[in-house]
Protein backbone atom coordinates (compact mmCIF):
# COMPACT_ATOMS: atom_id res chain seq x y z
CA UNK A 1 0.00 0.00 0.00
CA UNK A 2 2.70 2.80 0.70
CA UNK A 3 4.54 1.65 -2.24
CA UNK A 4 1.48 2.58 -4.31
CA UNK A 5 0.91 6.06 -2.55
CA UNK A 6 4.43 7.05 -3.20
CA UNK A 7 4.60 6.37 -6.85
CA UNK A 8 0.89 7.95 -6.97
CA UNK A 9 2.81 10.96 -5.44
CA UNK A 10 5.64 10.90 -7.91
CA UNK A 11 3.77 10.44 -10.69
CA UNK A 12 1.40 13.17 -9.99
CA UNK A 13 4.58 15.65 -9.20
CA UNK A 14 6.64 14.64 -12.14
CA UNK A 15 3.10 15.52 -14.21
CA UNK A 16 2.96 18.75 -12.24
CA UNK A 17 7.04 19.47 -13.32
CA UNK A 18 5.79 18.97 -16.84
CA UNK A 19 3.71 22.14 -16.98
CA UNK A 20 7.27 24.33 -16.62
CA UNK A 21 8.95 23.29 -19.94
CA UNK A 22 5.67 23.04 -22.26
CA UNK A 23 4.90 25.17 -24.94
CA UNK A 24 1.15 25.52 -24.30
CA UNK A 25 -0.29 28.47 -23.06
CA UNK A 26 -1.40 32.42 -23.74
CA UNK A 27 -5.03 33.58 -24.23
CA UNK A 28 -6.54 36.75 -22.94
CA UNK A 29 -4.60 39.51 -21.87
CA UNK A 30 -6.02 40.99 -18.32
CA UNK A 31 -4.40 44.24 -16.33
CA UNK A 32 -2.71 43.26 -13.14
CA UNK A 33 -1.57 45.45 -10.58
CA UNK A 34 2.38 45.72 -11.06
CA UNK A 35 4.61 45.52 -8.19
CA UNK A 36 7.11 46.82 -10.56
CA UNK A 37 5.68 50.07 -11.46
CA UNK A 38 5.53 49.21 -15.37
CA UNK A 39 2.28 50.36 -17.46
CA UNK A 40 -0.07 47.40 -17.48
CA UNK A 41 -0.66 46.86 -21.18
CA UNK A 42 -3.65 44.45 -23.09
CA UNK A 43 -1.52 44.60 -26.32
CA UNK A 44 -1.02 46.54 -29.03
CA UNK A 45 -4.99 45.99 -30.82
CA UNK A 46 -8.20 46.72 -29.30
CA UNK A 47 -8.87 42.80 -29.04
CA UNK A 48 -6.15 41.39 -26.31
CA UNK A 49 -6.92 37.84 -27.28
CA UNK A 50 -5.57 37.50 -31.01
CA UNK A 51 -2.21 37.36 -29.63
CA UNK A 52 -0.73 40.33 -31.52
CA UNK A 53 2.29 41.29 -29.27
CA UNK A 54 5.38 42.49 -31.53
CA UNK A 55 8.64 40.54 -31.71
CA UNK A 56 11.72 41.80 -30.19
CA UNK A 57 13.92 42.66 -32.89
CA UNK A 58 17.37 42.32 -31.26
CA UNK A 59 19.01 38.95 -32.33
CA UNK A 60 22.42 39.64 -30.24
CA UNK A 61 21.41 40.00 -26.39
CA UNK A 62 21.88 39.12 -22.66
CA UNK A 63 19.45 38.84 -20.17
CA UNK A 64 18.01 37.54 -16.72
CA UNK A 65 15.03 35.53 -17.34
CA UNK A 66 12.73 34.34 -13.85
CA UNK A 67 10.26 31.90 -14.14
CA UNK A 68 8.16 31.62 -11.22
CA UNK A 69 6.21 28.12 -11.07
CA UNK A 70 6.07 24.33 -9.60
CA UNK A 71 9.44 23.86 -11.24
CA UNK A 72 12.62 22.21 -10.01
CA UNK A 73 14.33 25.71 -11.01
CA UNK A 74 12.51 28.99 -11.39
CA UNK A 75 15.79 31.06 -12.20
CA UNK A 76 17.28 34.16 -12.29
CA UNK A 77 19.30 32.85 -15.37
CA UNK A 78 21.19 34.91 -17.23
CA UNK A 79 20.39 33.89 -21.02
CA UNK A 80 22.86 34.57 -24.19
CA UNK A 81 21.12 35.10 -27.41
CA UNK A 82 23.33 35.32 -30.91
CA UNK A 83 22.00 35.12 -34.13
CA UNK A 84 18.29 35.02 -32.29
CA UNK A 85 19.08 31.54 -30.93
CA UNK A 86 20.16 30.74 -26.99
CA UNK A 87 23.78 30.18 -26.78
CA UNK A 88 24.19 29.85 -23.11
CA UNK A 89 21.73 30.02 -20.24
CA UNK A 90 23.31 30.06 -16.58
CA UNK A 91 21.79 29.97 -13.22
CA UNK A 92 22.80 33.35 -11.33
CA UNK A 93 22.17 32.30 -7.88
CA UNK A 94 22.68 29.03 -5.24
CA UNK A 95 18.79 27.92 -5.26
CA UNK A 96 17.18 24.30 -4.75
CA UNK A 97 20.28 22.41 -5.05
CA UNK A 98 22.13 23.64 -7.70
CA UNK A 99 24.89 25.80 -7.90
CA UNK A 100 25.66 29.25 -8.83
CA UNK A 101 27.42 29.33 -12.74
CA UNK A 102 25.81 25.60 -13.75
CA UNK A 103 23.75 25.45 -17.27
CA UNK A 104 20.54 26.48 -16.91
CA UNK A 105 18.18 23.20 -17.47
CA UNK A 106 16.27 23.43 -21.08
CA UNK A 107 12.72 25.22 -20.30
CA UNK A 108 15.07 27.97 -19.27
CA UNK A 109 16.79 28.40 -22.34
CA UNK A 110 14.51 30.56 -23.78
CA UNK A 111 14.80 33.94 -26.24
CA UNK A 112 12.47 37.23 -24.77
CA UNK A 113 10.57 36.08 -28.37
CA UNK A 114 9.81 32.38 -26.99
CA UNK A 115 8.70 34.56 -23.87
CA UNK A 116 6.78 36.95 -25.92
CA UNK A 117 5.35 33.95 -27.82
CA UNK A 118 3.85 32.53 -24.18
CA UNK A 119 2.13 36.15 -24.18
CA UNK A 120 0.68 35.72 -27.86
CA UNK A 121 -0.38 31.72 -27.13
CA UNK A 122 -4.25 31.88 -27.07
CA UNK A 123 -5.06 28.56 -25.90
CA UNK A 124 -3.99 28.68 -22.29
CA UNK A 125 -7.15 29.70 -19.86
CA UNK A 126 -5.54 33.16 -19.19
CA UNK A 127 -2.61 35.28 -19.65
CA UNK A 128 -1.65 39.19 -18.02
CA UNK A 129 1.03 40.76 -19.69
CA UNK A 130 3.21 43.87 -18.11
CA UNK A 131 4.97 45.71 -20.75
CA UNK A 132 5.81 49.11 -19.95
CA UNK A 133 5.10 51.30 -22.44
CA UNK A 134 8.08 52.48 -25.12
CA UNK A 135 9.96 49.20 -24.26
CA UNK A 136 10.79 46.45 -26.98
CA UNK A 137 9.73 43.19 -24.53
CA UNK A 138 7.31 42.87 -21.91
CA UNK A 139 8.59 42.92 -18.33
CA UNK A 140 6.29 40.49 -16.61
CA UNK A 141 4.09 37.52 -18.52
CA UNK A 142 1.81 35.32 -16.39
CA UNK A 143 0.26 32.27 -17.63
CA UNK A 144 -2.61 30.47 -16.37
CA UNK A 145 -2.90 27.47 -18.32
CA UNK A 146 -5.94 25.92 -17.78
CA UNK A 147 -8.82 27.39 -15.16
CA UNK A 148 -9.12 25.40 -11.95
CA UNK A 149 -6.24 23.50 -12.44
CA UNK A 150 -3.62 23.59 -9.74
CA UNK A 151 0.35 24.52 -9.88
CA UNK A 152 -0.43 24.81 -13.62
CA UNK A 153 0.46 29.00 -13.78
CA UNK A 154 3.61 30.21 -15.01
CA UNK A 155 5.23 33.60 -14.53
CA UNK A 156 8.08 34.48 -16.73
CA UNK A 157 10.24 38.04 -15.39
CA UNK A 158 12.17 39.55 -18.07
CA UNK A 159 15.08 42.28 -16.92
CA UNK A 160 18.52 43.29 -17.40
CA UNK A 161 17.95 43.34 -21.03
CA UNK A 162 21.20 44.25 -22.65
CA UNK A 163 21.54 44.46 -26.65
CA UNK A 164 24.94 44.05 -28.44
CA UNK A 165 26.25 46.35 -31.33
Amino acid sequence: MKTLIGTGATLLALGLLAGCGGDDGGATADDPATADGGTTTTGPTDDPTTGTYPEFAAQDYTYLLEQVCFCPVTGPVQVTVRDGEVVEAVVTRNRHGVKKGTPAPDYLRATINDVIARANDTEADSVEVVWPEGQDYPSRVEVDQMANATDDEITFIVRDVRVDG
